[in-house]
Parts: structure tokens; C-alpha cells; sequence
């Protein structure tokens, strides 16, 4: 939906039906790809090549958003088919985009024989793939000023009706106007505190 070049992604779109009813449709890629593990090249060797398949891995990521008439959800909409308001939720490994990944490493040519080989290279299986948090404070921004700005705007509006409501039920004086009364402070010995015994 960004219309980026990926190796993986992943889509979760919500159709709004109607006031409280929600569809929800998930589809991702199922394509396998392969991970260069970069910690093997050092010393002019060059990378391990390892192959993943996406459906038996848990790929784990901060999705972008995509809002309602954002080109990418009337993109999704229109691919999908969906005639009412979507959202988009979208997760994306890129290429040469640098990964956490745990899981187990399965080397078909380590029992091979001078009769038996593997015609393919290493799998990683139950793997757990994490995606660096790309840096959110740009998107997060305007949100978090707009939620200030609503807020303050909140509590200055209630201080106000407090205020009006207040002055609205003062005790007239002798000219019916209200009168502002404001009580004085009562100023007396220190009080000492006691301990109390149980």
C-alpha cells in the first residue's frame, strides 16, 4: 500500500459497515526470502544466505497507519473490493532493512554424503523476526499537540462555567447587585500535633 519495494508484508484492513459494525480482513505475503547474515562476512568471507518462509514465522513490527481517504487505503479498498471506509494497518521488511531474528537453523548440507546432498541452502524454522521501531515522533507530533490543545481548551472552558456559575449564585447586597465574598484566614496559636495511642 506505501508503494515501496519489499521482501514481506502484511496488511490489516478495517471496513467500517456501518456505526457499530467493523470487518476486518488480514492478508499477507507468503513469499519466502532470504536473510543475509552479515555476521559471517567479516574477513572477506561472504554472508550466510538463510531462507524463511513468512507463515511459519511470528514477524513482529510497529504497523503504519494508513487513515480513511489516505491514498493508501483507497488503495487497499480498491484492490480488495470494498466499497465503504477502510483504514490500513501495514507491516513491511524492506530490502536490506537490518533485523533482530531468533530461531532454529536447519543446514540440509550437514548430513550429506558423497551419495546424498541438499539441493537447498540453510532455513530458519519457528523463527522469531523483530523489526527495528522506525522513528514515530514526526506521525506522533501534530497528534500530541491537537490532544494538548483539546485539553487545555477543556479545562478552560470548565474553569469559565465554574467561574459564571459561581458568581451567578453570589448573595446580592443592598443594591441587588452580587457580591463577591472572600472569606479571611483564620489566624490563631500553632497548632501542635498530638500522638495518638492505639
Amino acid at each position: 500500500m506505501s508503494g515501496h519495494p519489499c521482501v514481506f508484508w502484511r496488511l490489516r484492513v478495517v471496513e467500517h459497515i456501518a456505526s457499530r459494525l467493523q470487518l476486518v480482513h488480514e492478508v499477507a505475503s507468503p513469499e519466502p526470502f532470504e536473510l543475509a547474515w552479515v555476521g559471517s562476512g567479516e574477513g572477506g568471507r561472504p554472508p550466510v544466505r538463510v531462507r524463511l518462509c513468512p507463515e511459519a514465522a511470528r514477524i513482529q513490527a510497529a504497523p503504519v497507519l494508513h487513515r480513511e481517504g489516505t491514498p493508501g487505503a483507497l488503495a487497499a479498498a480498491r484492490h480488495l473490493g470494498l466499497r465503504g471506509l477502510v483504514y490500513v494497518e501495514e507491516v513491511m521488511i524492506r530490502i536490506g532493512e537490518s533485523l533482530s531474528v531468533e530461531g532454529i537453523l536447519e543446514d540440509p548440507a550437514e548430513g550429506q554424503g558423497p551419495f546424498r546432498a541438499a539441493d537447498r541452502g540453510m532455513e530458519l524454522l519457528d523463527a522469531t523476526v523483530r523489526l527495528e521501531t522506525r522513528n514515530i515522533g514526526p506521525a506522533l507530533l501534530p497528534w500530541a499537540l491537537g490532544t494538548v490543545a483539546a485539553l487545555m481548551g477543556g479545562m478552560g472552558m470548565a474553569t469559565y462555567a465554574a467561574w459564571r456559575y459561581h458568581v451567578a449564585h453570589l448573595p446580592p447586597d443592598h443594591r441587588g447587585r452580587a457580591r463577591l465574598v472572600v472569606p479571611q484566614p483564620e489566624i490563631g496559636p500553632p497548632q501542635i500535633p498530638h500522638r495518638r495511642l492505639p
